[in-house]
């Protein structure tokens, strides 16, 4: 689950390269991930060079933020026996 701000904001806003981008996300309108309009993303997910804002769907932000290191367990080796 994403550490959310009280605003619905990403603790951390990530940059994206508008190149790709549709006109509707690039303006707020659309989620930036899966392109859903309805309803409207509600949550600040990242922005553009010129500091526009983008919002994704709250499905989309738990995958796009990652986890903080604290919670992130390292792999451990499996060892397989005969």
């Amino acid at each position: 689950m994403v550490d959310w701000r009280p605003t619905r904001t990403v603790r951390t806003m990530m940059m994206f390269d508008p190149e790709g981008l549709t006109r509707a996300q690039c303006e707020g309108d659309a989620c930036v991930a899966c392109h859903k309009k309805w309803p409207r993303p509600r949550i600040r997910i990242g922005r553009l060079p010129n500091e526009a804002i983008l919002f994704a769907c709250p499905e989309c932000a738990d995958a796009l933020v990652p986890e903080p290191v604290e919670n992130v367990r390292p792999l451990t080796r499996r060892v397989a026996f005969s």
